[in-house]
């Protein structure tokens, strides 16, 4: 599904290309600059740039790994892994996963239990985990 052709999706297409090419010091102008309102310390600007870059790195793989495009695919995970925290790979991972099954319907066993189980360790809500109930685990 295409994201809309809005400011911050143009934004966030050139943050991903950007780090694609290696140009972190652009990558960090766009950064800052989608950052610039919403932080409201140092601490937050840091976890919030680590959701930001995970979040868009995240739909870039997933996109590119639909296509078919395994090389991109490959470098989209390396820098997902190398410039986020493995906390926000591993929260950003299970929410596409839990999108992915609210979307479906369903989720493969391995997948259901692997998302259940980080729910069942992780600070998530009620709606969460309702969310979670209501994806059938296939075998």
């Amino acid at each position: 599904m295409p994201l809309p052709d809005i400011f911050e999706t143009r934004q966030a297409t050139a943050l991903r290309d950007a780090l694609v090419a290696g140009d972190l010091e652009q990558a960090k102008k766009i950064e800052d600059h989608l950052l610039a309102e919403a932080a409201t310390s140092p601490e937050d600007r840091e976890l919030l740039a680590d959701q930001l870059r995970a979040s868009m790195l995240f739909r870039a793989y997933v996109d590119a790994s639909g296509a078919g495009d395994t090389a991109m695919a490959a470098l989209l995970q390396n820098l997902l892994t190398s410039l986020c925290s493995p906390r926000t790979v591993q929260t950003t991972v299970m929410s596409g996963l839990l999108y992915a099954g609210v979307q479906q319907g369903a989720l493969p066993a391995a997948d259901h239990d692997r998302l259940s189980e980080w729910m069942s360790g992780a600070d998530v809500g009620e709606e969460m985990r309702a969310r979670l109930a209501s994806i059938k685990r296939t075998p």
